[in-house]
């Protein structure tokens, strides 16, 4: 019940950082592929947007620090956007967000759990009441199919309730249970849902029982595209 437009391409010339960052370059590069989308209505033209990679922490970013408030909600595939990146990220205040981070992914670093989950918190605006998490102990950086395919719909949903229900509304928490119940289903996962009830104030829904592997292996990094979708 999605309208997909897939926007970007992975391995594609502009597929690479900007000059800013260590080993980036100058254009085209991730930065000049968001102004192309801002100059073609990207915003405008979308309901929600899913970035994942590196759409993460350049794209969205650049779509942020100039539309602000006005960016679609958007679901943010490995959490770029709540990193330690060599460019401070404005993340508005009302933005409407939902990360899906991994336990196995190379983005993790070397921090345990708990200091993963906790940093990735961290980096979101004190100020917020609109953002989720989705970690998944087992999610490498190219989430599994079985696992995208169940919960990214779910996840676009919640997104869309909560923006729709407006800045002061309480969180959709029927929507929320939708993506628990995706995730729990397949039962093969394990990790915890966390989502804002209020400025700073998290409720957090743990699921699964497996043990999270401390060594994670290394991964080739995901470069997706940016999609919009629009139509619900």
């Amino acid at each position: 019940d999605f309208r997909l437009d897939i926007k970007g391409q992975a391995r594609a010339p502009y597929d690479r950082y900007p000059a800013s960052w260590q080993g980036g370059a100058a254009g085209p590069n991730l930065e000049t592929f968001a102004a192309q989308l801002m100059d073609q209505g990207i915003v405008e033209q979308s309901e929600c947007l899913v970035v994942g990679s590196r759409g993460g922490q350049v794209v969205l970013p650049s779509l942020w620090s100039r539309f602000g408030d006005g960016v679609p909600p958007a679901v943010v595939i490995n959490g770029g956007c709540a990193m330690g990146l060599p460019t401070a990220v404005y993340w508005p205040t009302q933005a409407v967000t939902f990360l899906l981070i991994g336990g196995q992914d190379n983005f993790r670093g070397k921090a345990s759990v708990e200091e993963y989950i906790a940093d990735t918190k961290s980096r979101v605006p004190k100020g917020s009441s609109r953002t989720a998490i989705l970690y998944v102990s087992e999610m490498q950086h190219m989430p599994q199919s079985a696992l995208l395919g169940a919960v990214l719909p779910q996840m676009v949903r919640a997104l869309l309730a909560w923006k729709r229900a407006g800045a002061s509304a309480p969180p959709p928490h029927d929507k929320m249970q939708a993506v628990l119940a995706a995730v729990k289903q397949q039962k093969q996962w394990s990790g915890c849902l966390m989502y804002t009830c209020g400025a700073g104030v998290w409720q957090d829904l743990p699921f699964g029982g497996a043990t999270v592997a401390e060594k994670v292996a290394p991964q080739r990094p995901w470069q997706p595209a940016t999609a919009a979708f629009g139509g619900a």
